[in-house]
């Protein structure tokens, strides 16, 4: 006790017959400390929830189709089973998420690509290939076909997201369609939108498999198949190999998509 009084220049406890107590800048003194003490244990928490993934910040590109399956599911997840976690989600077309996530604006991108880049920078984890199919109105006059040939297809108006670039190099199944159409074809990221026309108009959705299941189990709609694309959803999870450090909470959320869609 006399060093620590040497060593602040104050007297911090004084004698009162028997009793040594404490002064008022040593009361003071030890307020303070239980102060630091709590900021130093919130500190420790602090970095081993981080570092078990409890925590921690993510920000996260989804394309439009994983927009609408994992926009809510991740957030549930993060709430249910995550302490405070700062959470962005970026939405938008598979070119623009990539150039993202190589510019280190994302930690993980979601979304389709018909081949793997080249790029040694990246990893990259496939998920399950999803059919192209299409979505119609319950009265449409494609609906209850299978196989719906591109002849057929072409007299009504179409929808869809934007392709990959990578798309560009096939002449038939999407890229086919957008070329040969005498109709309308609709591009956009917006599948909520796609699917509520579709449930009132003519309009044929064309979108991944499991996202069309979604929208026909909560609307009236119905799945077609097609013939003539023969591209599949080909969905998968980019991580930067360099660059943008991927925080341990990132692993956690790789690894709950896996779960659902691998």
């Amino acid at each position: 006790m006399q060093t620590l009084e040497y060593d602040l220049d104050a007297k911090l406890f004084e004698r009162i017959g028997r009793r040594l107590c404490l002064t008022d800048i040593g009361e003071e003194l030890v307020v303070s400390g239980k102060q630091i003490l709590r900021s130093v244990r919130d500190t420790e928490d602090m970095v081993n929830n981080w570092r078990s993934g409890a925590s921690g910040r993510i920000t996260i590109g989804l394309g439009p189709a994983y927009t609408v399956l994992l926009s809510a599911n991740l957030v549930e997840k993060i709430l249910a089973e995550h302490g405070p976690v700062r959470l962005q989600i970026e939405t938008g077309d598979t070119d623009a998420l990539l150039a993202k996530l190589l510019n280190d604006d994302l930690h993980i991108a979601v979304c389709d690509l018909a081949y793997a880049p080249s790029d040694p920078d990246l990893s990259i984890t496939d998920l399950q290939p999803q059919s192209i199919v299409g979505l119609v109105r319950k009265n449409h006059n494609l609906a209850g076909r299978r196989s719906v040939p591109m002849e057929d297809l072409s007299k009504f108006p179409v929808a869809h997201s934007p392709a990959p670039a990578q798309f560009t190099d096939f002449s038939v199944g999407l890229a086919g369609l957008n070329q040969n159409n005498q109709g309308t074809v609709c591009l956009s990221n917006n599948y909520d939108a796609f699917a509520q026309t579709s449930e009132k108009t003519d309009l044929v959705t064309l979108l991944p498999q499991n996202l069309a299941e979604i929208y026909t189990a909560t609307r009236e709609l119905e799945i077609i198949t097609l013939a003539d694309i023969p591209q599949k959803s080909s969905p998968k999870i980019l991580t930067r190999g360099r660059g943008k450090p991927l925080p341990p909470i990132g692993q956690k959320v790789i690894d709950h998509i896996q779960a659902l869609y691998g």
